[in-house]
């Protein structure tokens, strides 16, 4: 079961009549939380907590294992390659079975090549050896099934049958340049590193069954075996190196005892992976044996007290809004969580986390990735389930989008889970869908509302029961098309995003089978709900229509064109590379334009070297006068094939350019095609061969391919995107009041430089304004002393400082976000301005703040952004009216999900525009029954 929580704040503070500013202090005070928890196999749970404190924003994934579950097992990941190659977690768990979740596990070697830093064991074996420095923990579990994170004392080596004793610095984990005796076996690739040039008198001893069978010296790399193990040194350029200790002590014949003495003994053992310091101990923050300082990207392992149960965390971090978290406050979440002893695992680029959701056969990745894409690294702890496949235990119905509109439909997808919490395949022709509430016809697993307002769809399975809520919006407005303009070639394709938009600015996408779509000119056709281009260029038009909307996509299709060679007279020759490829050119009558195409055979199967087949041109029948952007071409395949296809040009200055028409020929039929010319070339340049080459030895082919219409290519200017009130929405509060009331004034901040006249002929025309027709005046910035003073009526001006005025029905409040955010600027606003809307009574509730929420010089956290908007949508779904102001370059108005957002504008008198234009104002009027607004100029 997902549940989810938004923290309540009660503060006890009270809205005042006169604007004042708070001063209590919610230091430690959780103004939002949302915490998502589920059962995603039998004995784990997956959850994630996002929290926003003064310290900002945390983000943390966490996975309970049940150790005591029969269901449940852990296991090691590493690299199908071994040890000493990366790979990132998501290919790691694609390796195995029946994984719910893992993540990434030890710190790891930067050197070449890769290795873990700490130990490796599953089941008694050492797979890799532990750290040769004591200031690194381990994490474990004993055959008793107890976790454990604790530092280990340890030590290797090996004896001979001969009485040698041979120390081993570590077990499949590089050492600097070899120059201590390291053992690698099958856990760490496929052959030894082998003698070069950098590894001097390197040392190799074969050992199979326990017995020395080949001591190899500067030799090069050999297989390791699968039932032995190779031990190795090199004296690099060190003076402690020890390959000739080891050379010294063993001979081919002698039995070897390798000795892995640990504390606690490795027989106990049933996995271990190495980490970190340890985080916390006996319940309470550790004291820490690495530094780690600094807010960053953290995984860790907490161990509850029982030792039990098992912790996977990650917290992330390096993100505009995760910031991430130090030492010690990682140490204080995994004690919120539940641990009573933990252990640091590699962090920073490496943070991963990987789960299964409820119901869901892949995995996928669930935190951030600080890097924007997966670390490769070397090992991982992976959850696996070991349950058996049993009956229904429940599903899970979800939406594609939970908002639509009146006609658009909406997926219905259904996942399904056994008593063991197993995913199951759904067969779609038993689930039985009804309207609880609402209105909607259902086609298979779509759904068409035909009524505004929230909508339930009840979904039953097999027994299995579940609702999905679909919020159906109201008046479209308009709609959005992405991308807005679309350049094609001959024959490619396209889909395009549409968004429809309604009257109070909520949004959702409108799928493309939904829309009627029309090409006005006629250059292509549709085919559920993607475009594909013709052989005709042009610029054309494509209407989506919806409802009664329609909106716009200009398109343009191939290029402006100059023949270079129709192929209607054979006037080309072939030429074959190298002397054993043999073929011709020839016309045939299978056209894509005019009469005859040019055939090229060739024949590569005589020869495993690279193979190409030339058409050659008479150069000076084939000059390109004027930069173009491209050639083109139609090219038809018989077969597939791994050709490529490609050409080459001169230009004026004698330089030789091989193009590239297409990497492999992967269709057959008619195909156009287009090779960039490079930028630099200098003009005319002259086209001199059109070819096929073949790089794969084992491709050893002999076919055909057609062409025709080669030709130059030149953009075709795309058409200006109209500009349009249908991409608008027309607010219905903007216009002329019908009953006179409260008026507001609003307008930008207002500083004079110069004082010029014209300054004092605005001043005076604001002040004389407010003071004669509007009981306040809201201003997004500063307000002019000078100004201010003639001014009678109350002021509330976006400055530093924050703080709440009522006037009749209305609330208004003045936010400081000038350091680019509240939280930034001052957190105690955030607590403070949860109570304050929460518990306001007003109709009205106007906000005033310096920058804007969103957009250019808006929040730098999104997040935040995203929080404050949200948090006054809702207060706008509680029937209040609710209007942000804020300083932007120009007056304008957005609607978004309920909240009118006004850019004030910025005063400037030095403007050259009319003053009608450039001086206006936001004159809200104010009555019982509504609130409209008007944009006006001062100088009506």
């Amino acid at each position: 079961m997902i549940k989810f929580r938004k923290a309540a704040i009660a503060i006890g503070l009270s809205a005042m009549m006169v604007t004042s500013f708070a001063t209590t202090s919610f230091a430690n005070q959780i103004v939002y939380q949302k915490v998502e928890d589920e059962i995603i196999s039998s004995g784990v749970t997956y959850k994630n907590i996002l929290r926003f404190t003064k310290n900002g924003w945390l983000n943390l994934n966490a996975v309970y294992i049940d150790l005591n579950n029969n269901n449940t097992e852990l296991d090691v990941l590493t690299s199908s390659k071994g040890l000493s190659t990366k790979e990132t977690l998501s290919t790691m768990v694609k390796n195995k079975e029946d994984v719910v979740a893992a993540i990434n596990g030890d710190f790891f070697y930067m050197l070449n090549p890769d290795s873990p830093l700490g130990a490796i064991v599953k089941d008694g074996e050492m797979i890799s050896s532990p750290i040769t420095v004591h200031d690194y923990a381990t994490f474990f579990i004993n055959n008793n099934g107890q976790a454990f994170a604790d530092y280990w004392k340890h030590q290797i080596y090996a004896t001979t049958s001969s009485g040698a004793n041979i120390p081993i610095s570590t077990i499949n984990k590089y050492t600097d340049e070899y120059q201590y005796i390291m053992l690698i076996d099958k856990n760490w690739g496929t052959h030894s590193p082998g003698y070069n040039t950098n590894l001097q008198d390197m040392v190799e001893v074969v050992v199979i069954d326990d017995v020395v069978t080949e001591i190899r010296q500067k030799q090069p790399a050999v297989q390791i075996p699968e039932n032995g193990y190779i031990l190795l040194a090199a004296k690099g350029k060190s003076p402690w190196a020890q390959s000739d200790k080891l050379l010294g002590s063993v001979k081919v014949g002698d039995k070897l005892t390798i000795h892995k003495d640990i504390n606690p003994g490795i027989e106990n053992i049933k996995l271990a992976m190495g980490g970190g310091t340890v985080l916390v101990k006996n319940g309470q923050v550790a004291t820490f044996t690495q530094t780690i300082s600094g807010a960053a990207q953290r995984t860790a392992i907490g161990i509850t007290k029982d030792r039990s149960q098992i912790i996977f965390v990650t917290i992330d971090g390096r993100h505009s809004s995760y910031k991430g978290v130090d030492g010690k406050e990682l140490a204080n979440y995994l004690i919120e969580l539940g641990s009573y002893e933990a252990i640091l695992m590699d962090g920073g680029g490496s943070t991963t986390m990987v789960t299964r959701g409820q119901g869901e056969f892949d995995s996928k990745v669930v935190n951030h990735l600080s890097e924007g894409s997966e670390r490769r690294i070397t090992n991982g702890i992976a959850v696996i389930s070991t349950a058996p496949v049993e009956s229904l235990r429940g599903i899970k119905a979800e939406l594609d989008d939970n908002k639509s509109f009146v006609g658009a439909s909406r997926k219905i997808n259904v996942k399904a889970f056994d008593k063991n919490y197993n995913p199951l395949n759904v067969d779609y022709s038993n689930v039985n869908l009804s309207v609880k509430s609402g209105e909607g016809t259902f086609d298979g697993m779509y759904f068409t509302p035909s009524k505004q307002g929230k909508t339930v769809i009840g979904v039953e399975y097999l027994g299995g029961t579940s609702e999905v809520t679909l919020d159906v919006l109201g008046e479209l407005s308009h709609m959005e098309i992405s991308p807005e303009t679309v350049r094609l070639n001959y024959g490619h394709s396209t889909g395009f995003e549409v968004v429809g938009v309604d009257t109070e600015g909520y949004r959702t996408k409108i799928n493309s089978k939904d829309i009627n779509w029309k090409d006005v000119q006629g250059l292509g056709t549709f085919s559920n709900g993607i475009y594909v281009a013709g052989s005709k260029s042009g610029t054309t038009k494509l209407e989506a229509s919806f409802g009664n909307k329609v909106a716009t996509v200009n398109v343009v299709v191939g290029s402006n064109t100059s023949m270079i060679n129709n192929f209607e007279t054979l006037n080309t020759g072939f030429v074959g590379y190298p002397q054993s490829v043999v073929g011709s050119v020839a016309l045939d009558s299978n056209a894509k334009e005019g009469k005859s195409s040019l055939k090229l055979q060739y024949d590569f199967t005589q020869t495993d070297e690279t193979r190409a087949a030339y058409i050659t041109f008479d150069s000076n029948k084939t000059v390109i006068s004027t930069p173009a952007n491209s050639i083109g071409v139609w090219a038809h395949a018989t077969n597939p094939a791994t050709h490529w296809i490609r050409g080459k040009v001169k230009d004026a200055s004698g330089a030789e350019y091989v193009i590239d028409f297409k990497k492999n020929i992967d269709w057959t039929g008619w195909k156009y095609l287009t090779a960039p010319l490079p930028a630099n070339m200098v003009y005319p340049i002259k086209f001199e061969r059109l070819y096929v080459i073949e790089t794969d030895a084992t491709q050893k082919i002999a076919g055909q391919i057609l062409f025709d219409g080669l030709e130059a290519s030149y953009s075709i200017a795309s058409p200006s995107k109209e500009s349009s009130e249908a991409t608008v929405i027309k607010d219905k509060l903007n216009k002329p009041y019908e009953m006179e009331g409260r008026k507001l004034f609003a307008y930008s901040g207002i500083q004079f430089k110069d004082y010029t006249l014209l300054d004092r002929i605005v001043g005076n025309k604001i002040s004389s304004l407010i003071n004669n027709k509007h009981e306040l005046s809201l201003f997004t910035g500063n307000v002019d002393s000078r100004l201010s003073s003639n001014i009678k009526k109350q002021i509330v001006s976006a400055k530093s400082g924050y703080g709440s005025t009522e006037q009749g029905d209305s609330l208004i409040i003045q936010l400081d976000n000038l350091k680019d955010g509240l939280r930034q600027t001052n957190f105690d606003q955030w607590p403070w301005l949860q109570n304050l809307v929460n518990n306001t009574t007003k109709k009205n509730v106007f906000i005033v703040m310096s920058k804007p929420i969103f957009g250019n010089g808006g929040f730098t956290d999104k997040l935040e952004a995203d929080l404050l908007m949200d948090t006054l949508t809702d207060l706008s779904k509680k029937g209040k009216q609710v209007f942000v102001l804020y300083e932007g370059q120009s007056l304008s108005v957005d609607v978004i999900n309920g909240v009118r957002y006004i850019s004030t504008g910025v005063y400037n008198s030095n403007a050259s525009k009319d003053q009608q234009e450039t001086f206006k104002y936001i004159e809200f009027n104010i009555n019982d029954k509504e609130v409209t607004y008007q944009i006006k100029s001062l100088f009506e």
